[in-house]
């Protein structure tokens, strides 16, 4: 008799299990949530200066340029302005049409024209026209259905970089339609200013009229921003506020908001597939290891003997605790037992706090300083980067390779 083989079927065994989530796609980086928060101004300004493709219908063109650092919401601000703009269009009969082209995948103006082409007729064929016949059918087309165009044009740096001439077109498209209707609008996405030098004086000007400048978000906006998305995409109590804290310290250097909703997904999908009920704080740490540079082992690698061991102390320490910090008191206990279990002299208090200052420095730990109104001040050490698990093993290696068992 042959072996009856089981197959699995994954996808069924999967959905048995209960979903952390309420809706996985809210915490997509490509998601357009309906409220956004902290960009109000930047949404008010873009409907102020768009407002006349409303109220007189293709008698304006407007071209405007948003700047600021990646991952701090110009593209989903754009984004959710783009839906909006058509939606009110569609109320009061101005036939408007958004499209957003990502000029990083798209780099010449051929490129861009066809992509814009095919997205409003989709068996436009790819080739057989020139840049110039494109714009052209693209006028005809727009003429023809008295509409109005808003071209966004993503990543505006790599166009400009390529030196192609379609900027130009179109900031001089309604020059040359003298007493018609304005069929185009743009607004350019570039991270800096300084990528528009590469332009003739005449597109400059133009672009540089109307400058719209995203500032970083703050620690606290970044925290109400995860925090929204968590309520839309987590199911209740799946995540606490400290570790949305938690994942706001470690993006908050760069402030790419991408890179939060990134954590927290993964988190979540951590946490699913070890069976729990929610989100912990290894979750996180798991989730962000990937993103941690292997300049962290290379300096492992190189530490001394006694300072591994005391960063042993600590990561084993913050493993045995309930919470994400604790105070260098816990740390010294532990470490001290320690020393006296393998059999070594431990090191002075000056020394140890130098230890600290030090793995602040390599970015390994975090020190919080807590003022208490009896009890005086407190330090309190926390390793929000690293999943301590992974952690710990590693330091046992290298110890090991030492000569030393713990």
């Amino acid at each position: 008799m042959g072996l009856k083989v089981m197959v699995i079927d994954y996808f069924e065994e999967l959905l048995k299990k209960p979903s952390l989530f309420r809706d996985e796609s809210k915490l997509d980086i490509n998601f357009v949530p309906e409220n956004l928060p902290h960009r109000d101004k930047e949404l008010s300004l873009l409907s102020q200066l768009f407002l006349g493709l409303i109220t007189n219908k293709n008698t304006i063109s407007r071209k405007i340029l948003l700047t600021g650092k990646t991952g701090i919401g110009k593209t989903v601000t754009v984004k959710l302005f783009g839906h909006l703009l058509e939606r009110a269009g569609k109320k009061r009969d101005a036939l408007i049409k958004y499209i957003h082209i990502n000029c990083r995948k798209e780099r010449t103006s051929y490129k861009v024209l066809i992509k814009i082409i095919r997205s409003i007729d989709n068996n436009f064929p790819k080739r057989g026209y020139s840049s110039q016949d494109l714009l052209d059918i693209l006028i005809d087309f727009l003429n023809t259905n008295d509409s109005h165009l808003l071209i966004v044009l993503d990543e505006l740096s790599y166009l400009i970089s390529n030196n192609e001439d379609l900027i130009y077109s179109f900031t001089r498209l309604n020059d040359e339609l003298n007493n018609t209707a304005q069929r185009v609008s743009i607004i350019g996405i570039v991270r800096d200013l300084s990528c528009l030098n590469n332009l003739d004086s005449s597109t400059l000007s133009t672009l540089q009229r109307n400058i719209i400048k995203f500032n970083n978000y703050t620690k606290d906006q970044i925290f109400n921003i995860l925090s929204y998305r968590a309520e839309l995409g987590l199911k209740d109590k799946i995540i606490s506020d400290n570790l949305i804290e938690v994942i706001t310290e470690i993006i908050v250097k760069e402030g790419d908001i991408r890179q939060g909703l990134n954590l927290l997904w993964k988190a979540a999908k951590i946490a699913e597939n070890k069976n729990l009920k929610k989100i912990t704080l290894e979750c996180i740490r798991l989730a962000n290891h990937e993103n941690i540079p292997m300049l962290t082992q290379d300096v492992l690698n190189y530490m001394h003997t006694h300072k591994l061991i005391f960063l042993y102390s600590i990561v084993k320490a913050l493993k045995n605790s309930s919470t994400s910090q604790i105070p260098v008191f816990n740390i010294l206990k532990f470490y001290f037992v320690l020393c006296e279990n393998i059999g070594i002299k431990n090191r002075s208090y000056s020394q140890l706090w130098h230890y600290l200052q030090e793995y602040k420095k390599d970015n390994i730990i975090c020190i919080k300083i807590v003022s208490e109104k009896i009890k005086g001040r407190k330090s309190f050490i926390e390793i929000p980067d690293i999943p301590l698990s992974e952690f710990e093993e590693i330091i046992i290696n290298i110890l090991s390779s030492k000569g030393i068992r713990i």
